[in-house]
C-alpha cells in the first residue's frame, strides 16, 4: 500500500534524526515529490536543525513502473558513490542507502540537493531555454565533455568493475545487451509483433564490435541535467548506468526520439560539430554504420518501455495512469521503429 506524502515526511523525520543526525532534534521543511516519477520516486526537501540547514533528496525504489524489476539501487548507490569521489562530474554525493522496506515502503538512498534547473525539453519553457542555451553559453561544450570525463574514466582503477558486471572486450556487450532486449520482449510483449522480431533480427546480424569498453550513463540527454544560468550544475538519474560501448550513449544522444523535429542533437548540439569533437577527445572512430545500429537498439528499447508501462498497469495493478498512457505509445515507438529501419 502507497504511503502519503504526510507519512513519508514523518517516517523520514524519524529516520534522520536517529541515522544520520545522531539524535538531534530536526525539522524537515519544504518536502515535496518531484515531478517525473516515471521510474523510482524522488523526493526533495531541507533538513534544518539548531546549528545547520542542508539540502536532501530521497530516492525511492518504485515498483510496477518502467522496467522495475531491472533496476538496482544499490548498484545505483555504488556508482554515484564512486563518481562523486573520483570525478569532477556534477554528481550528487550519495549518503545512506536503505534496504529496510518497511520505513517508507520502498528501500532508498539519500543524497545532496544540487542547485539548478530540470527542463523538459519539449516543453515551451524548456525549448526556450534550450535554445538559447544552444548558441549563447559554453553548455553543449560541457554537456559533452561531461560524457568525454565519463567514457575516458579508467573506471577498473576507480573500481566500477565490482559494482557493474564487465561484459568483455569485443561483442561481449552488445551480446549480453541483445539477451537483455529479447529476454525483456518475451516478458513484456502483449502480441508477436513483426516488426519487434524484424528488429531483434536485425540486430543480430548487424552486431558492432565494441572499439573498448567505458562506463555508460545509459540515459544520457538533456532533460536527465541540471542547469544555472549559463553551465550544467548537475548529472542525474543513473539507474540506467552500466560498462559497455561508449558509441551506445553516443547514438543515443544522436536519436531521433531525444530531437523529434530539432535539427539539434537533444535539442542542443550540432550532429557535426558533436561528433568530431566527441572523436577527437577519445579517439574513437565513429561512423553512421554504428550510429545507425544503436539508434536502432534504442528505438527497442522505447518500445519495450512502452510495453513494461502497459504490463505494470494492467498485470501489476499500477495506479500510476500514466503508465496506461505510455502503454498506448507503443503504435508510437512501433512506427518510429519501422522508420529507423528504413521500412
Amino acid at each position: 500500500m502507497s504511503q502519503s506524502l504526510e507519512s513519508i515526511k514523518k517516517s523520514l523525520q524519524h529516520y534522520l534524526q536517529e541515522q544520520m543526525f545522531n539524535g538531534n532534534n530536526l525539522e524537515i521543511e519544504d518536502f515535496e515529490q518531484a515531478s517525473g516519477g516515471w521510474t523510482d520516486e524522488t523526493y526533495v526537501f531541507t533538513v534544518r536543525t539548531e546549528q545547520t540547514s542542508e539540502g536532501l533528496v530521497i530516492r525511492k525504489l518504485k515498483k510496477s513502473s518502467l522496467l522495475s524489476e531491472e533496476r538496482n539501487l544499490t548498484q545505483q548507490f555504488k556508482l554515484l558513490q564512486i563518481l562523486s569521489n573520483s570525478t569532477p562530474l556534477p554528481v550528487p554525493k550519495v549518503f545512506r542507502l536503505e534496504l529496510d522496506e518497511t520505513i517508507i515502503g520502498e528501500e532508498f538512498m539519500i543524497m545532496e540537493r544540487l542547485e539548478g534547473k530540470s527542463y523538459v525539453p519539449w516543453s515551451k519553457e524548456g525549448s526556450a531555454f534550450l535554445s538559447k542555451a544552444s548558441s549563447h553559453t559554453h553548455i553543449p561544450k560541457q554537456f559533452a565533455d561531461y560524457l568525454i570525463t565519463l567514457h575516458m574514466l579508467d573506471y577498473k582503477k576507480v573500481g566500477i568493475h565490482e559494482v557493474f558486471a564487465d561484459p568483455g572486450e569485443g561483442m561481449g556487450f552488445i551480446d549480453k545487451k541483445l539477451i537483455e532486449l529479447e529476454n525483456l520482449y518475451l516478458k513484456y510483449k502483449n502480441i508477436y509483433d513483426p516488426i519487434m522480431t524484424d528488429a531483434l533480427q536485425w540486430l543480430r546480424h548487424h552486431r558492432p564490435e565494441a572499439q573498448r569498453l567505458s562506463i555508460l550513463h545509459g540515459d544520457y540527454r538533456t532533460g536527465n541535467m541540471l542547469y544555472g544560468v549559463k553551465a550544467i550544475s548537475g548529472i542525474l538519474d543513473w539507474e540506467a548506468a552500466e560498462i559497455g560501448d561508449p558509441l551506445m550513449d553516443v547514438a543515443y544522444i544522436c536519436a531521433k526520439a531525444n530531437r523529434m523535429d530539432s535539427p539539434l542533437q537533444c535539442y542542443l548540439l550540432d550532429r557535426k560539430w558533436f561528433l568530431d569533437y566527441y572523436a577527437s577527445q577519445t579517439g574513437l572512430r565513429i561512423n553512421e554504420q554504428d550510429l545507425h545500429y544503436y539508434e536502432v537498439l534504442h528505438q527497442v528499447r522505447f518500445l519495450l518501455l512502452s510495453l513494461s508501462a502497459a504490463h505494470a498497469f494492467e498485470k501489476e495493478n499500477a495506479t500510476d495512469l500514466r503508465m496506461a498512457r505510455q502503454g498506448y505509445r507503443w503504435t508510437l515507438m512501433r512506427n518510429l521503429l519501422a522508420e529507423t529501419l528504413g521500412y
